[in-house]
């Protein structure tokens, strides 16, 4: 999988990489600060002239656009382009690795946990690179109804948590709460080990329900990564590593847990290895742009012929279309990203 927020990210990600190059064209010349970044020194009217802001423009379906309804539109094509590249990269790469219920066992609602004043809830230890976890929810039991804040916090960033989700209980019975979180490195922080709780100060009279019934705490194991029911000293909500404590008992918390390879990184550290492929993937884009648009304006000027030769090639006249070269780029591209060693023969003296 690829974290598409991550990868289409301006300055930190492969947005802005290649830009749009302003025309002097009045009436055209509308990209603004943002659409004109070019961090590798590439624009995307140099892969072809036809690629420029006035045949966008002209092409585009809506005949009376404004410049900021434009330059959202080229924003949006050059975040296409951008996934469409790292999807063809990472096509037949495998992304699943494991789905699993934490704690998927039947349990009782009876005994109770007492409160300490603490930040109570997992402590998530990564083992291995390259691999992310995601909790795609959240189960709860607790002996009444309160609402209260589930919290994602890194050890590296211990009074700013990651995360925020308002959880509400439901009393003796488990509540499903959906939260799509990704356990992952982020430019903010590298490294370190995560914690998701709450501050148990937060639920008032509420308790949470022990897991001592049969096999109810009994822990089912995650590929790549430890995880363990873990209490912290807190100030306010800044937790405190220094003095944790692990616990028998999920103070009344459950997870679902899904890892997967991840590639966002790999793709992050090699950005200047994508610029050309995605050069050629807008050429290709706009390019089909032109090819289907229906403005009358732009079929008096652009002939379908001139459209279909950048597009296809010709053979004849040893002419590489954008289809071609765009295919050798994303090659060339998994090769150096996904490189196999050679096998080496070796022969054996006697």
């Amino acid at each position: 999988m690829i974290r598409i927020d991550k990868i289409q990210a301006s300055t930190t990600g492969l947005f802005g990489g290649v830009g749009f190059r302003n025309p002097d064209i009045t009436n055209y010349n509308i990209v603004d600060a943002t659409n004109v970044l070019s961090s590798s020194g590439l624009y995307f009217k140099d892969a072809s002239e036809l690629v420029s802001i006035k045949n966008i423009k002209d092409c585009q379906e809506n005949p009376n656009i404004t410049a900021v309804q434009f330059n959202t539109l080229l924003g949006n094509m050059q975040k296409a382009v951008i996934l469409d590249v790292c999807n063809k990269v990472l096509k037949d790469k495998a992304d699943f690795i494991s789905s699993n219920n934490l704690y998927p066992f039947e349990k009782s609602f009876i005994n109770l946990i007492g409160k300490e004043g603490k930040f109570v809830g997992h402590k998530i230890t990564p083992s291995a690179g390259n691999v992310v976890c995601k909790i795609p929810w959240v189960e709860t039991s607790f002996n009444g109804v309160a609402t209260f804040n589930l919290y994602l916090y890194n050890s590296n960033l211990p009074s700013l948590p990651i995360l925020t989700k308002p959880i509400t209980t439901t009393a003796n019975s488990s509540k499903i709460t959906v939260l799509d979180w990704i356990i992952a490195d982020d430019t903010t922080y590298k490294g370190g080990v995560f914690y998701v709780g709450y501050f148990d100060d937060d639920l008032g009279s509420v308790s949470a329900c022990k897991k001592d019934f049969n096999l109810s705490s009994l822990r089912v194991n995650t590929p790549y990564y430890n995880i363990e029911p873990t209490s912290l000293d807190c100030t306010g909500t800044t937790i405190s590593v220094v003095n944790e404590t692990y616990a028998s008992d999920t103070f009344g918390l459950n997870f679902g847990i899904e890892i997967y390879n991840d590639y966002t990184e790999l793709i992050l550290k090699n950005r200047n290895l994508f610029w050309n492929a995605i050069q050629l993937q807008m050429h290709e884009k706009v390019l089909n742009l032109i090819r289907y648009s229906t403005r009358s304006n732009i079929t008096e000027r652009i002939s379908k012929e001139m459209v279909d030769l950048e597009l296809f090639g010709n053979k004849d006249l040893k002419i590489s279309g954008v289809i071609d070269k765009l295919n050798d780029s994303i090659l060339t591209l998994r090769n150096s990203l996904f490189r196999q060693p050679r096998i080496s023969r070796i022969t054996m003296k006697p």
